[in-house]
């Protein structure tokens, strides 16, 4: 019987359809305030899929809809943050499936870190459209 893969931690983007992540198995994540978080974050990473993608080089990293896997060691829950513009079943279900999550201890949210939409982030930043 081929054994089951490990949950993962990490970022990811979509660009195009296409996920693009950055994944580690919780045990090679940093530990922070009770939670296993990524090693990569989305500013440094981002330089790296520059160069692997020529189509992301005229693009910054805040610009193409990204999130965040992260474990919660307390309630032993991974929890995915997001844009909201990514909550979709299709998209939850792509994310279970590249980070090997567990459908009954995975929770998926929108977070106000990852927001593409250009109104939102003004109202956001004080800065009204």
């Amino acid at each position: 019987m081929k054994p089951r893969p490990q949950p993962k931690v990490g970022i990811f983007w979509v660009f195009r359809g296409r996920l693009l992540t950055a994944a580690c198995s919780v045990d090679d994540g940093v530990e922070c305030d009770g939670a296993v978080n990524s090693p990569h974050d989305h500013v440094d990473y981002w330089k790296v899929l520059q160069r692997q993608h020529p189509k992301l080089r005229a693009l910054e990293y805040e610009q193409v809809p990204r999130g965040r896997v992260v474990f919660r060691r307390k309630a032993q829950r991974f929890c995915v943050y997001l844009d909201e513009r990514l909550l979709t079943s299709a998209l939850q279900q792509r994310l279970r499936k590249a980070f090997d999550l567990p459908s009954s201890r995975t929770r998926f949210e929108s977070d106000p870190h990852y927001v593409t939409d250009r109104g939102k982030l003004e109202r956001l930043f004080g800065n009204p459209p």
